[in-house]
């Protein structure tokens, strides 16, 4: 009996897909408790239907314009170059495309009927410094979609772009999300807040609390400003490159301890020997060369002249060879003094070419730790170097550690993450014990005396003061 042969699965059709997964994130998007959870998923679920390079979520004030969110990134630094850039571009253009008519399809919904308009982008719509840079911060083809708020002026919208033209089809599926996505921006920013539903509690116990919250703003405190902090070497030794070459071996590992004369790093010396065999062998002929024109000169006085030529090419060749010697002697790199090597990974050293004295690991000592801590732009204040700072552990976070402010940068600068941070460096104090080389934490920084109510909006103010222009 021949048995019955089964029939392959069914294929389901790509825009079928697309379909389902539109259906899938409109329901997401309706239950998103808060709008940064919403923001999130807009910069990095989107990409499920219509695919991009970049996606940032905007918010709009009518006057100003602030990056919330954008794709592959946790927190956005407001005055990053990037956030600088998109800004200036769509603060320009919602202003002037809010004056033109929206790229709409055949069939779509009316203006009034949408909470959307989608704008293609291309460089060509940027001037200036802004065209100039666009290939740093975009790519060719980018599509901005600015949503409506309650009132029916812009709220906010999502930028995207990628080196492909937007399609169609993918301007109708951004329409169609970027839809509901502003519809439930709206409904989340008409839930009544927390303060108002307590100002509608009555009974005594609610005004006793507020009158204690109004005295509270006046009580005395320190500002204070908490930031990541790094224990770090204070006064390392560099551990350079004697000459340009190439690494072929890091015999340490990362943080490990070393002694004075330990090997740390060997070059590769073919090249080296290849020299000094070189030299040698040049050294050997003219000194060879010398003897037989010593011998000729004893019957040829003409041959004198000879001599005092090859003794200077001796000379030159034997000055040489003591320099190749000495480049063969430095190519194995050792430690000049005892303590701890610090570089990030040995694998990421071996075989990579090199400069001469580029530092490719620092050789500290561990009992020479200071704090290093790095605090925001928004976050600086007056700082009181009198009150020792409070470093907290990662590992041991409810117990502190005092340290001593040094010194603080004078202007702030990037940090390998983007963010723009001032530096400021602390000495332990006597008794305590130094953490281990590379201990991460949180420090918390005292400057001067101020009311607490001004220390609690002080932030709020300065937002304040730049939306105002003041």
């Amino acid at each position: 009996m021949a048995t019955q042969q089964q029939s392959p699965p069914p294929r389901t059709d790509p825009m079928m897909q697309k379909v389902l997964m539109l259906v899938a994130l409109h329901k997401q998007a309706r239950h998103k408790p808060k709008i940064s959870d919403l923001s999130f998923m807009m910069v990095n679920q989107t990409f499920n239907i219509v695919p991009y390079r970049h996606c940032a979520f905007w918010r709009w004030d009518g006057k100003t314009l602030s990056v919330e969110a954008a794709s592959g990134l946790v927190q956005i630094d407001q005055n990053g170059p990037y956030a600088l850039w998109l800004k200036s571009v769509a603060t320009r253009l919602i202003r002037e495309k809010s004056k033109e008519v929206a790229f709409t399809l055949p069939g779509a919904p009316k203006p009034e009927e949408s909470y959307v308009k989608s704008y293609p982008i291309t460089a060509a719509d940027c001037t200036g410094i802004e065209q100039e840079n666009w290939a740093q911060w975009s790519s060719s083809h980018a599509m901005l979609v600015t949503m409506k708020g309650a009132d029916g002026e812009i709220q906010g919208g999502l930028w995207f772009d990628r080196e492909e033209a937007f399609s169609e089809t993918d301007v109708a599926f951004l329409d169609d999300l970027c839809d509901s996505y502003a519809h439930v921006i709206q409904k989340l920013e008409a839930k009544t807040g927390v303060s108002a539903r307590l100002a509608r509690k009555k009974g005594s116990w609610f005004k006793k609390l507020v009158i204690l919250a109004i005295l509270a703003l006046f009580l005395p405190v320190r500002m204070t400003v908490t930031a990541p902090a790094e224990v770090v070497p204070s006064d390392p030794r560099v551990v350079g490159v004697p000459f340009e070459g190439v690494i072929e071996k890091v015999v340490v590992k990362p943080n490990q301890p070393v002694h004075k004369g330990d090997l740390l790093v060997t070059m590769d010396q073919t090249a080296l020997r290849n020299r000094t065999e070189l030299v040698s062998q040049e050294l050997n002929t003219a000194q060879q060369q010398l003897t037989k024109t010593e011998r000729e000169a004893l019957k040829d006085p003409s041959k004198l002249t000879d001599l005092n030529l090859l003794k200077a090419q001796i000379r030159s060749k034997t000055q040489d060879k003591k320099y190749a010697d000495e480049l063969m002697s430095r190519a194995e790199i050792r430690a000049e003094a005892d303590g701890i090597i610090v570089f990030p990974d040995a694998n990421a050293l071996r075989g990579k070419p090199v400069q001469t004295g580029e530092q490719i690991m620092l050789l500290a000592d561990p009992a020479q730790a200071e704090l290093m801590v790095r605090i925001p732009v928004d976050g600086m204040i007056e700082l009181d170097p009198e009150v020792p700072v409070s470093f907290y552990l990662n590992v041991t976070p409810l117990i502190s550690q005092q340290a001593q402010v040094e010194t603080v940068s004078y202007q702030a600068s990037m940090d390998h993450d983007g963010l723009m941070t001032y530096k400021m460096r602390a000495r332990f104090e006597e008794g305590e014990s130094v953490p281990r080389m590379g201990s991460t934490g949180t420090a918390k920084v005292f400057g001067e005396k101020t009311l607490f109510g001004i220390n609690v909006l002080r932030r709020p103010l300065v937002t304040l003061r730049r939306h105002l222009g003041i």
